[in-house]
Order: C-alpha cells, then sequence, then structure tokens
C-alpha cells in the first residue's frame, strides 16, 4: 500500500516516523539525470529533520549511523521537497520513504528487517 503525505502534514509525519522505525537498519538510493544510486546500505535510522523556512524549503534531513560503537554516519540533505510517499509492507511496517524533490530527484530510504533471532 503506498501513502502519499500532504506537505502541509510533514512536520507530524516525520516525528511518527522517526520514532516508529527507530534504529532499524536502511539503504539509501538517490534516482536523478545519472540514475540510481546506492548512498548507503546498514545504517541504523537516527531520525529525520524538516525546515519549512528559508530558500531551499521545504528541506528534509535524514541522519543515519550508529551509536557510539558505530563511527560510521551520515546526513542527507532533500531541498525544495515537492511530494512524500510512504510504501506499507504486507506486514504493515513502513517498507520505503520517498522524498521527490522540485527538480524531480527522488530520494528512496528503504527500512530494511531486522534478522529474526533464534532461540537455541
Amino acid at each position: 500500500m503506498e501513502r502519499h503525505i500532504e506537505l502541509d502534514q510533514l512536520e507530524g509525519f516525520f516525528k511518527d516516523f522517526t520514532n516508529n522505525n527507530l534504529s532499524r537498519p536502511t539503504r539509501l538510493e538517490v534516482f536523478d539525470e545519472m540514475g540510481a544510486q546506492t548512498e548507503e546500505h546498514g545504517l541504523p535510522l537516527k531520525g529525520i529533520d524538516l525546515e519549512t523556512k528559508g530558500a531551499e524549503a521545504p528541506r528534509v534531513e535524514i541522519m543515519l549511523g550508529g551509536d557510539g560503537t558505530e563511527a560510521r554516519h551520515l546526513t542527507h540533505t532533500i531541498t525544495n521537497v515537492k511530494r512524500v510517499y510512504l510504501k506499507i509492507g504486507e506486514d504493515n511496517r513502513d517498507e520505503v520513504l520517498e522524498i521527490e524533490s522540485e527538480k524531480g530527484v527522488k530520494t528512496l530510504l528503504h527500512l530494511e528487517h531486522l534478522e529474526e533471532i533464534s532461540a537455541t
């Protein structure tokens, strides 16, 4: 199922999205005139911020990375956001967040499933 998020609802949506998916492993892809590019794979979600003021607003920052034991981190910024979609999986969990800029560049944040821990 895909859900379109209205721009005036982004602030509350990103707050809820972060709370629901905090620390889930991710894969970040960017689709632009050069094609598809994977920015990262495996970093946990730290948060998503929204800036509603300024020349590049709405501007979204996706923050990924580990805690004190994981040195890798990434902040990916999308300016002049035009559309936001959320794909929900068959298990009713958030699966892919798609953010499109005014220039047509699409950023896809895939939320990976944690491996099941088997009881042995």
